[in-house]
C-alpha cells in the first residue's frame, strides 16, 4: 500500500486552508488541487508498505513522538518544487514550528532507519502540498499564483503523528487514517 507519516493540519488552520484552496481553484485553472483531507505535513512517504510493516512504522513513529512535546505551528508563504518556471508541486511553507517539525522528522527518520527502512536523501523542507499543475504555468497563471504568495493560515496545535494510507483515484488520492500517535504528554486519539 502507498502510505505516509504526517502531521495533520487542524482547526482553525484547516478551515482557512480549505478556503484558500477553493480561492486558488477559482483563480488558477489546470491544477489538480488537494482535497481537504490532503492538508498535512508529510514526515515520511512509503511508495509501497506491506500491511505487516505498518505496525513497525507505527512503533517507529511512537518512539520519535514520545520525546517530542506538542507545539504550535503556522503555515504561510507559497512556493513550488522544483523551481519557478517548472512548477510541479505547489506548496505552503511554515512560518512557525519549522524547527520542531524538522527535529520530529529527523527523529522519525532515525527510528525508521533502525527498523531497516530507507532514509529520504532529499533535504526535508516542512510544507503542505496544495496542488500539482497538469502542465507548465503560463505567465498569467504564474502571476496569479504569485498573487497568493503572502497568504498565511492561523497557528494550530501539533499534537500527533498520523499514519495515512493513500488510495489513488481519478479525482485525486483519498487518505485513510490508519493510526494516530500522540506526541509526548498528549493522550491517545483515533
Amino acid at each position: 500500500m502507498r502510505a505516509f507519516l504526517a502531521l495533520p493540519v487542524t482547526p482553525p488552520a484547516f478551515d482557512q486552508g480549505v478556503r484558500l484552496v477553493e480561492r486558488l481553484c477559482e483563480s488558477i485553472a489546470g491544477v489538480r488541487w488537494v482535497r481537504p483531507e490532503g492538508l498535512h505535513v508529510t514526515l515520511h512517504f512509503f511508495a509501497s508498505l506491506g500491511d505487516d510493516a505498518a505496525a513497525t512504522v507505527v512503533d517507529a513513529a511512537r518512539a520519535a513522538a514520545r520525546d517530542t512535546a506538542p507545539y504550535r505551528a503556522q503555515l504561510g508563504g507559497l512556493g513550488c518544487f522544483p523551481r519557478e518556471g517548472d512548477e510541479r508541486v505547489l506548496w505552503m511553507g511554515m512560518l512557525q514550528g519549522e524547527a520542531e517539525t524538522a527535529a520530529l522528522q529527523r527523529a522519525t527518520e532515525g527510528a525508521l532507519a533502525q527498523q531497516g527502512f530507507p532514509v529520504e536523501q532529499r533535504r526535508f523542507r516542512p510544507h503542505v502540498t496544495l496542488g500539482r499543475p497538469r502542465q507548465r504555468f503560463s505567465d498569467a497563471e504564474r502571476r496569479r499564483w504569485a498573487g497568493f504568495a503572502a497568504e498565511a493560515l492561523p497557528p494550530f496545535a501539533v499534537e500527533e503523528v498520523r499514519l495515512y494510507r493513500s488510495h489513488p483515484g481519478p479525482g485525486g488520492s483519498r487518505y485513510e487514517v490508519l493510526e494516530s500517535v500522540p506526541l509526548g504528554g498528549v493522550s491517545a486519539a483515533r
